[in-house]
């Protein structure tokens, strides 16, 4: 079976759809990343609902008051840099979560902005430790393939802002790995993230279309979102790199019953 990448184009526009404020929101970010020269993309609810919803009319199920970035740095230094850069540019800090900060939109809508370091950072194990105790670790295996293949998204005219989203691959595998790594009893929302993006990855034209011409459909006995689901998996496993295909097959097979 041919094996397609996610889509045509790389862009998408969806200015004048985000939520109020929330263009200012990314505005006052990308400001401050830019000018310490910290490469960043958004990930999680938001990224969905950006490409999804916004960008192909896909409905909301689970609104979302929070936006995870993962921002490409080269060391804690940096990371501690752009929290300073923010905290003095409207932005609070939150009493116990080091990645987190809270703004609110001119609205009066408090927004989470959760902050999460990849990159050299992570160095070869792919995982960071959180400080100051650096007792608590996190996995980011996967950020790297979802900056690499994430949507340039136009949000504003006046001025020009462009941001990169993790394209629904990338989200696929950013999901993955989070359900993964968490407790048995809290990886409800995690599955019901997955179970979104297969149903609705349809919803944009060229992977409606490469269901039929690659023979999704048809190796799925005419089941949409089945066939879906197998085209997003696909698209995902085509995104990642050996050592993210190996984390994912490893941890899985620990869950499979002996």
């Amino acid at each position: 079976m041919p094996q397609r990448g996610f889509m045509k184009s790389t862009s998408l526009n969806v200015v004048g759809k985000l939520p109020q404020g929330l263009v200012g929101l990314y505005q006052k970010i990308n400001v401050q990343t830019e000018a310490l020269g910290i490469p960043y993309l958004v990930i999680g609810a938001t990224a969905r609902d950006i490409i999804l919803h916004h960008g192909y009319g896909a409905a909301i199920e689970r609104g979302t008051r929070d936006i995870d970035f993962g921002i490409q740095v080269q060391n804690w230094d940096q990371f501690e840099q752009l929290k300073e850069h923010l905290l003095k540019n409207g932005f609070t800090p939150d009493k116990t979560k080091v990645h987190q900060l809270v703004t609110t939109v001119p609205s009066g809508e408090k927004w989470e902005i959760d902050i999460i370091p990849f990159g050299n950072i992570a160095g070869d194990g792919n995982s960071i430790t959180w400080p100051p105790q650096h007792d608590i670790g996190m996995s980011v295996t996967g950020f790297n393939e979802a900056f690499k293949h994430a949507l340039d998204v136009k949000i504003a005219n006046s001025p020009n802002l462009n941001i990169k989203v993790a394209s629904p691959a990338g989200m696929l595998l950013l999901k993955l790995i989070s359900w993964l790594e968490r407790e048995h009893g809290v990886r409800r929302k995690d599955a019901m993230d997955i179970f979104y993006l297969t149903r609705h990855y349809s919803k944009i034209p060229t992977i409606a279309d490469s269901l039929y011409e690659d023979d999704f459909m048809d190796a799925q006995d005419y089941d949409e979102h089945k066939a879906s689901t197998m085209k997003l998996a696909t698209d995902a496993c085509n995104i990642a790199n050996a050592e993210v295909l190996s984390f994912i097959n490893e941890n899985c097979s620990m869950l499979s019953p002996k």
